[in-house]
């Protein structure tokens, strides 16, 4: 039950072992969508991933597109999912936000993050900084209607995005 939230954080999707049918995440996230214009429950935070489309112009470095590749091979109807919730989230009238990680290592928060829509910094993230990061999200106005693709980087600075 979402009534009284005043954010909504979902991490729904395809597991990676038997993802079953992509249309039933399109119909989640309509359900939610719906669920939230209901409530009148405007920010939304979603996790995607760093191996399916969000932005214009993004880089497609060798890292990221071997990503892909391997994705396309042992799990399409991860992909179509997750294109097909993406659709749903652009065409609604939400504060969203589509958090895309590369792979999310079990390790604490390192405090280094990188936050760009066009470019992927490394393949991983900590479970630790990718909440970090989301949790920032929610009172920040950074990347409503936007979807960064988020990973560590060696660099000092907590949030970097340029």
């Amino acid at each position: 039950m979402i009534e009284g939230a005043d954010v909504v954080l979902s991490t729904i999707g395809p597991p990676q072992r038997s993802p079953g049918d992509p249309v039933q995440y399109e119909k989640a996230m309509k359900n939610i969508v719906s669920a939230m214009d209901k409530y009148r429950i405007k920010r939304y935070i979603h996790i995607g991933g760093a191996v399916h489309d969000g932005g214009e112009n993004e880089v497609w470095n060798f890292s990221r597109k071997l990503l892909r590749s391997f994705l396309n091979l042992v799990g399409k109807q991860i992909l179509v999912a997750k294109h097909l919730e993406w659709e749903v989230l652009k065409s609604s009238d939400l504060d969203w936000t589509l958090v895309r990680p590369p792979r999310i290592a079990n390790e604490e928060a390192s405090g280094n993050i990188f936050a760009d829509e066009k470019i992927l910094k490394s393949l991983k993230i900590s479970v630790g900084d990718l909440t970090d990061f989301i949790l920032q999200q929610i009172s920040s106005k950074d990347w409503i209607r936007k979807a960064p693709l988020v990973s560590s980087t060696g660099s000092s600075k907590k949030f970097q995005d340029d």
